[in-house]
Order: C-alpha cells, then sequence, then structure tokens
C-alpha cells in the first residue's frame, strides 16, 4: 500500500471508536500476520538444496549439439590462443 492509502485506513481505524481491547486484538492479529509472513520467508530461505547424482546427468537432448566437440587438453593455455588471435586479427 502507498502512503496515502495507510493514511486513509489508519483515519478510518481511527474513526470507528474502538474500545482498548478491541485495539489491542487488531493490533495483535497484524503483528501475527507479519510474524507469520516473516517466519515463512526464514524457513523457505533457509532450505538447503539437496542435489543428487541423479540431477547431474544430462539428458540426449542437451549434449546433442557439442556431441562433436572434443576438450581441451589440460595445458591449453587460453590467455597465449587469444593473444594469438588478437594479433592475428589486428596485428
Amino acid at each position: 500500500m502507498n502512503a496515502i492509502s495507510l493514511n486513509n485506513l489508519w483515519t478510518f481505524l481511527q474513526d470507528l471508536k474502538l474500545t482498548d481491547n478491541n485495539k489491542k486484538w487488531l493490533a495483535d492479529h497484524l503483528y501475527e500476520s507479519v510474524e507469520a509472513k516473516k517466519t515463512a520467508a526464514q524457513s523457505k530461505a533457509g532450505k538447503i538444496l539437496q542435489i543428487t547424482p541423479e540431477d547431474l546427468i544430462l539428458s540426449a537432448d542437451i549434449l546433442e549439439p557439442v556431441k562433436d566437440i572434443t576438450p581441451l587438453p589440460v595445458e591449453f593455455d587460453l590467455e597465449k590462443a587469444r593473444k594469438d588471435y588478437l594479433m592475428q586479427k589486428y596485428g
């Protein structure tokens, strides 16, 4: 709610002529609502994602675009390859 709506709500509540018990009841329920949402959000954020070995298996559809690509050797120097490419292109 924006500030104007909240101000209108506050004015409406003040015009109701609530008893102290009614005000306390309303305040308690508003506070409980906030706490319940906060607890639910913390519970959701606190869950740890469990990854199983089955989650790591890639399907054939995922692997199809890269089936003909061979991995680079361990000793491949990416920086040297980048420099060589830039020298050839702009050198």
